[in-house]
């Protein structure tokens, strides 16, 4: 795109980088590791929660925390970016539903959460990952739950981990199946 309108560019950029928060949601919603893990560099610093330091060392425990879960939902929204060359700045907001196990009852509860990502981008070898991460956390909730009969849907319609949800085979189509 050296030839391109550099609005163009900007643009570009800023989709890569979009796609790079929406792989997050997913690699968290279908506990998909290598997906979360493509999406920092591997020097990439985070602070989250009453987690600091490295975001390779974050995604471990980011699985111990989703492979358990019932159900995972992450949401992105809100997102702002700001490009300067090969570095680039985000804001985007987060909504995250667990449907997880009350370790003090034994019984199911939804925890909500949500706030916001502040991430320093940078492209290293034509690659937008996140170089850093701080997560402003805005609101938590319990709940327990009040399903109205979704779990009685058949399991095919019902999100599931990596890799046996639908979307997994859906991409592989694209590749004859490999």
């Amino acid at each position: 795109m050296s030839d391109a309108d550099p609005r163009l560019t900007v643009l570009a950029d800023k989709q890569e980088i979009a796609e790079v928060l929406y792989r997050y949601a997913r690699g968290c919603d279908r506990a998909d590791e290598a997906a979360l893990r493509s999406c920092f560099h591997a020097d990439s610093r985070h602070n989250h929660g009453l987690y600091e330091g490295l975001s390779h060392d974050f995604v471990d425990r980011a699985m111990a925390i989703v492979r358990p879960l019932k159900a995972c939902k992450h949401i992105i929204s809100n997102m702002l970016i700001t490009v300067d060359g090969d570095a680039a700045v985000s804001e985007c907001h987060y909504w995250a539903h667990h449907r997880r196990i009350n370790e003090q009852t034994g019984r199911e509860e939804d925890y909500y959460s949500g706030g916001r990502y502040l991430d320093r981008f940078e492209r290293r070898d034509g690659a937008w990952k996140i170089a850093s991460r701080t997560g402003i956390s805005d609101f938590e909730r319990y709940d327990a739950p009040s399903d109205r009969g979704m779990w009685q849907m058949p399991a095919e319609k019902i999100g599931a981990k990596h890799p046996d949800d639908p979307v997994y085979a859906l991409e592989a189509s694209l590749r004859g199946g490999k």
